[in-house]
């Protein structure tokens, strides 16, 4: 019976270690982005950082401009795929069909993340609902969530946009 246990426990101990060694090439089991939003009241602008999967941010990029596009930060090709790609898949609004301009300031990776930065002037505005538009990574995972988060004089909001549900208003 001890030699049957001993043989298990070593049994455990190769899977948890094959387990262990295949984790980092395997690919994540989820699919999320996360989109915080803030009023800035002092610049008149939102503040947008999105925080989204390296890996699954190349692979996006790569399918769109149909070439190996690898991350980083300094490469002014990967910025303009970057902008493109977040112009493309991300707008807010006040008024439902009327997208804001969006300035994409750029971004920057953090461990298996990458961030996205998105500033949207809103001079004079008054926030009582907007409109969202977050589209990212859904054109590669039918079980994609973007969840969006907007903070505007204190209080906060969120919604959760999918694959096929892209669009959704947030009331304050």
């Amino acid at each position: 019976m001890k030699g049957w246990i001993k043989q298990m426990k070593y049994a455990l101990l190769f899977v948890l270690w094959c387990l262990a060694v295949m984790s980092p090439a395997m690919a994540h089991d989820y699919h999320v982005s996360i989109t915080d939003v803030s009023y800035n009241a002092r610049t008149q602008r939102l503040e947008v950082a999105m925080k989204v999967f390296t890996d699954d941010l190349e692979e996006a990029l790569s399918r769109r401009t149909k070439t190996k596009v690898h991350y980083s930060s300094s490469s002014e090709q990967v910025k303009r795929y970057l902008e493109a790609y977040v112009q493309a898949n991300l707008a807010f609004a006040l008024q439902k069909g009327k997208p804001l301009k969006t300035v994409f300031l750029g971004s920057e990776e953090e461990a298996d993340v990458v961030w996205l930065y998105v500033e949207i002037p809103l001079p004079g505005a008054s926030l009582s609902q907007l409109y969202v538009r977050n589209g990212v990574l859904t054109e590669l995972f039918t079980d994609q969530m973007n969840i969006v988060s907007l903070t505007y004089k204190g209080k906060t909001t969120s919604v959760l946009l999918q694959t096929g549900d892209t669009e959704k208003k947030l009331s304050l």
